[in-house]
Parts: structure tokens; C-alpha cells; sequence
């Protein structure tokens, strides 16, 4: 039964990437070149690039712990296998980036990988997952009140790497943990709302549009608050750090809700993502694509019946 199951898990992920307009062959060249991408990113930024790895799977294994499904596996394996499908699960995920922490000089970092693995297979779905989050995040727009309950812990651990980097004066540990805040922010437009959503709203594309991206900066600062504020206050001659922190948050919002509703109401696409890969690596691009994603953006929404 685990290698039906896992079968299947193979089956669907190449549907994703066929109906994405890619053929299937891919997925292996895809991944380890992701890989590639993440060894040079850990070798040529040492000080970051490591912990942005380590992040990245603590998400990834956060979101994969989703207590509905995990029950259903309950139901449909016994306990061992339960068990055994969900540590299998756990370490594909993550080989490839303890593998490429080895190699670029961090066992230490792998080895917390693999202990997270254990951990998030033995942990507590109804305790974590049921619990309802309180957010300062109103109702409208719901991107962030949904997001910040997805990414909660993930958060919690950012404003702890930053309060270490505060404390200990090293302020590169806590001007990454803000961009992570931005990466984390940006992730919360990935899923498109239903268009019941859409058409129970009066504005026109154009208001809308500017609606959205003033309540996603406005909430991103909010997000900031509990690093910017203190950073500020120990640090003030190195405070200009963080203002370009913020200018490459405010460029980076506007940017993925014009993509989000320049293609809506389908999900964000693998080509659309690679997209928004490329202007991490060149981020001016992001200024250069923000025109362009805004007027299709805007003439999408009009398009919508």
C-alpha cells in the first residue's frame, strides 16, 4: 500500500507539471538544478544563504505536517506505516538540501534538517493546526490573516534569529530575517480567491489594484514592527539598512499582486514563478515588471465577467 501510495503522489505531481505546459521529464533536471542554485547561493553568501536553506525546509515540513491531511493518513495506513510513509515523506523532501549543506561545509545546519524531519513526524497535529492564531490583520483583504496562520511558527523563529542578531551586533543576521518577512509576505498571494470574492466588491481594476497593494504594505510594516522598531532603537547609525530592506519589501508586494491578478483567477503558474525567481536574483526587474504586470493586471480584471 505505501508504494501505491507514493505512486500516485508521482502521478499527480507530474499532472501538475504536464498541465503547467511542461513535459514530465523535467521534474529531475528541475530539482537538481534548484540544488545547484542553492549550493552556490550557500558558498557565495555564507552568512545568510545557510539559514535561508534551513528555513525554507522548516516551512516546507511545517506545511506538510497539515493536520487534515495527516489524519486522513491515519485513517487509510496503521500506525507503522503511518509512521513509516510520513519520515519517508519528510527526508525526500529534504535530502537534497542536507546533502548540499554537507558539501558546502555545514553539517552542523544538515543535521538540524534531518532532527527537524523527526521532529515534525511526531508532531501534534490538533494542538498546533486546530488552534484559531489571533492575527492584527482585519478581515479584509484575507491574504494575510491566512497566511500569518500558515507561517506563524516560521515567523516566530525569524523574530527570535533577529532578536540574536540585535542582541549580538550582527545586524546581517536581522536584516535577513526581514527580508524573509518579505519572502514569507509575498507567499500569502500565491492562492487566488474565489470569484465570489471578487464580484462581492464595487471598485473598478484600477482602485482595486491600489487597494490591495496599500493594505499589503500597510500589513507588511506591521509585520516588520517587531524587528524595525528595535533594530532602530540599538542601532540607529545602521538603521539606513533597514530602510532598504523595506524599499525592496514595498517593490516586492506590489509586484506579486499584480501578478497574482494579472493571471487570476488561475493559480500562479510554474513559468509565472520562475519569473518571480529571476527578479529575486536581478531585482531591479521587479521595477522594470511592475508597469507591464499593472495594465495586464488591470485589463484581466475588466475581462472578468
Amino acid at each position: 500500500m505505501i508504494g501505491n501510495y507514493f505512486q500516485i503522489q508521482g502521478k499527480a505531481l507530474k499532472r501538475h507539471v504536464v498541465d503547467a505546459g511542461f513535459p514530465a521529464f523535467v521534474i529531475v533536471p528541475a530539482y537538481i538544478g534548484l540544488h545547484v542554485a542553492l549550493y552556490y547561493l550557500v558558498v557565495r553568501s555564507p552568512s545568510w544563504g545557510a539559514y535561508l536553506v534551513v528555513l525554507a525546509n522548516f516551512q516546507s515540513l511545517f506545511l506538510l505536517s497539515d493536520f487534515k491531511r495527516n489524519d486522513f493518513l491515519k485513517v487509510v495506513f496503521s500506525k507503522t506505516d503511518y509512521y513509516r510513509v510520513r519520515l519517508f515523506e519528510n527526508i525526500l523532501l529534504c535530502l537534497g538540501s542536507m546533502v548540499l549543506l554537507v558539501i558546502a561545509g555545514n553539517p552542523i545546519l544538515a543535521v538540524t534538517i534531518g532532527g527537524l524531519c523527526i521532529l515534525f513526524l511526531f508532531t501534534p497535529t490538533t494542538s498546533i493546526w486546530k488552534r484559531r492564531i489571533p492575527t492584527p490583520f482585519a478581515k479584509k483583504p484575507f491574504e494575510f490573516i491566512i497566511g500569518v496562520r500558515k507561517t506563524w511558527l516560521l515567523l516566530g523563529v525569524l523574530y527570535l534569529l533577529a532578536a540574536i542578531g540585535l542582541s549580538v551586533d550582527n545586524i546581517n543576521l536581522a536584516l535577513f530575517s526581514m527580508f524573509c518577512v518579505v519572502l514569507c509576505s509575498a507567499s500569502y498571494y500565491q492562492d487566488p480567491e474565489p470569484l465570489l470574492l471578487y464580484w462581492n466588491q464595487n471598485r473598478p481594476p484600477a482602485k482595486f489594484l491600489w487597494y490591495k497593494i496599500r493594505r499589503g504594505v500597510a500589513q507588511l510594516c506591521i509585520l516588520w514592527a517587531p524587528i524595525l522598531l528595535p533594530f532602530a532603537v540599538l542601532h540607529p547609525a545602521e538603521a539606513y539598512k533597514g530602510v532598504i530592506v523595506c524599499l525592496l519589501g514595498v517593490m516586492l508586494i506590489p509586484y506579486v499582486i499584480l501578478l497574482k491578478y494579472a493571471v487570476y483567477p488561475r493559480k500562479i503558474n510554474i513559468t509565472e514563478g520562475t519569473m518571480l525567481g529571476l527578479c529575486l536574483a536581478f531585482y531591479p526587474l521587479v521595477l522594470a515588471l511592475i508597469p507591464y504586470y499593472y495594465f495586464k493586471a488591470i485589463q484581466n480584471l475588466k475581462n472578468i465577467p
